[in-house]
């Protein structure tokens, strides 16, 4: 039965406005194929060559591999210009569709089709081609052997139907969803500097104090007169270090149990938690307090040493490749530990006490108590964990409103492209 609303029409791609047409990509769509070879206006040993993301869409090759590793020659490459439409066959379902926004001209790799839009706007055609509906268009469409080399197939792509409102409203549609998307990327270069802004201050402060006072020389570096150098394991600092439980996880339980995923920039997230069920003795011994210091002491090079501070409500216990460390507060803040243990210089140090296996890294607990570390007087400590708290707190709440204009920019895609909010009679 046919269901229909004010303002709607019935298609054969279901529900749309009635002054909407079904047209296929192929009327919207035309292929362009030229080749780094044919080029006659552009040097081309001045193109960079992009790959294409499916988060982020088109981007250098060398951002993406941090290393060029394309091939010498690239004569066969594709070029695209801006707005030109890039999608890879192989996984084009999930979302390794992207128009070019860049007024470069760039090279991509030869199995990458490219297309330019034709009589439609193509910021609207290229936010319509990565909604789910679409994508799931695609994975229906694909052929070949699952996990392996499926393909949507040219003529395939071209003959999914979409819906296309008037040239104007397509204007409409991609201004508002292109100012949602600039203030998601505002948003990530204010965390980029926010966190630039850290890393500053935690220089400044981990050499310098607070005070600026005169500095003296130690085996860690130049630290503030007053500062003391000792080391972790000293009794006076450590309280307790201990290995965490060798159980397997299950997804359910008594207890949840904290693993290396769940350390993350220097505190505890609870994504991802997997549960154990102990006898109330052992739960005791592995218990997590408020202030205890996680610390990964195996994992890759890379990840070997990162440590987070343990601030949750609740019974929880740590796994076996983690070492809990209990500080004196007295004597040392355990933020302040926190800190300095998740600052990059003190990372790099922590590497070195690092045993190198063929794909592990470890950092037994005797190495790591012979760590040397600052000690500034208890209330300068206290000063420094609010001043750096306080950035912290700020790349929190942008990182959340980062994420409120991702749910909006969600919300407005589904609304927009249905119809179910119209743009015709506003002026933008």
């Amino acid at each position: 039965m046919k269901v229909e609303k004010d303002g709607f029409k019935q298609t054969e791609i279901g529900l749309i406005p009635k002054d909407w047409e079904v047209v296929r990509l192929g009327d919207v769509l035309s292929e362009v194929d030229i080749r780094v070879k044919h080029l006659t206006d552009i040097d081309p040993a001045s193109l960079e060559v992009f790959s294409l993301t499916k988060e982020y869409g088109l981007i250098p090759q060398n951002q993406r591999f941090k290393k060029r590793i394309a091939v010498n020659d690239i004569s066969n490459y594709k070029v695209v210009r801006k707005w030109q439409i890039v999608y890879n066959p192989y996984v084009i379902w999930e979302g390794a569709i992207h128009a070019l926004r860049t007024e470069k001209v760039v090279a991509v790799s030869p199995v990458y089709y490219v297309w330019e839009c034709k009589n439609s706007n193509p910021s609207f055609i290229d936010r319509l081609l990565r909604t789910p509906k679409l994508l799931n268009e695609y994975l229906s469409r694909a052929s070949g052997v699952v996990n392996r080399r499926r393909t949507v197939s040219k003529d395939d792509f071209l003959n999914i139907k979409i819906p296309l409102p008037p040239i104007e409203e397509q204007r409409k549609i991609a201004k508002v969803l292109d100012t949602i998307q600039q203030a998601i990327e505002l948003q990530d270069e204010i965390i980029k500097q926010t966190k630039n802004l850290k890393k500053s201050l935690m220089q400044k402060l981990f050499t310098e104090g607070l005070y600026g006072e005169e500095q003296k020389e130690t085996e860690i570096g130049l630290i503030p007169k007053s500062w003391k150098v000792v080391r972790l394991g000293h009794d006076e600092i450590l309280k307790k270090i201990q290995y965490g439980l060798s159980i397997k996880g299950k997804k359910e339980g008594k207890y949840p149990i904290l693993r290396m995923n769940n350390l993350v920039d220097g505190l505890i997230s609870i994504n991802d938690l997997q549960f154990v069920d102990l006898d109330e003795k052992t739960f005791r011994k592995f218990k997590l307090e408020k202030g205890d210091i996680l610390f990964n002491r195996t994992n890759s090079y890379d990840l070997v040493g990162k440590t987070s501070i343990f601030h949750l409500d609740g019974d929880f216990v740590f796994a076996s490749y983690l070492i809990r460390l209990r500080l004196n507060n007295k004597i040392i803040n355990p933020f302040f530990f926190n800190f300095y243990f998740n600052w990059d210089k003190t990372q790099f140090r922590l590497k070195g006490l690092a045993s190198k296996g063929v794909s592990q890294a470890n950092i037994s607990a005797t190495k790591l108590k012979s760590f040397i570390l600052p000690l500034p007087p208890i209330e300068e400590q206290k000063q420094i964990v609010h001043i750096l708290s306080t950035v912290d707190r700020k790349i929190e709440i942008e990182q959340r409103r980062k994420e409120v204009l991702k749910k909006l920019f969600k919300i407005m895609l589904h609304k927009l492209m249905s119809g179910e909010i119209r743009l015709k009679e506003v002026e933008i």
